[in-house]
């Protein structure tokens, strides 16, 4: 099996901010590599995977705020429990809160569908970004 398939799933401390320990091991199909980072954390009595997902590297800012601006969040609708856009980062990022089960099964096939959506949506709307919309 090649390794670069291969998605850990750490559990993360809310208090310390720390990996504490690992939950699980999942293969993706496709576009590992807009995974930014991945982690698992408890919320009361529920936990939650948070995905951040990014896109190709983004040179010119116009292509950066073009994304941001056509990426539709409502594609996610009815596989996830929030999303954000990151502000913390080089490229277009948003951070997804999806809702974590012992199923291993289901968790790997929801990774995955995230991922064919996301790439969907990026395969959408790049073209359709207009330079003179973004650029003074």
């Amino acid at each position: 099996m090649d390794n670069y398939n291969n998605l850990l799933l750490m559990k993360k401390d809310t208090t310390t901010g720390f990996l504490t320990e690992e939950i699980g091991s999942y293969k993706i199909n496709e576009h590992i590599e807009y995974i930014e980072k991945i982690f698992m954390a408890d919320e009361g009595d529920k936990s939650f995977v948070y995905l951040t997902l990014t896109t190709d590297e983004i040179e010119e800012d116009w292509k950066f705020y073009g994304i941001l601006d056509l990426y539709n969040e409502d594609v996610f609708s009815g596989k996830i429990s929030d999303i954000e856009e990151s502000t913390d980062v080089y490229n277009p990022a948003w951070i997804l809160k999806i809702p974590y089960s012992d199923n291993f099964v289901m968790i790997e096939s929801l990774l995955n569908e995230i991922l064919k959506i996301h790439t969907s949506e990026l395969e959408r709307i790049i073209p359709l970004i207009n330079k003179e919309d973004y650029t003074e």
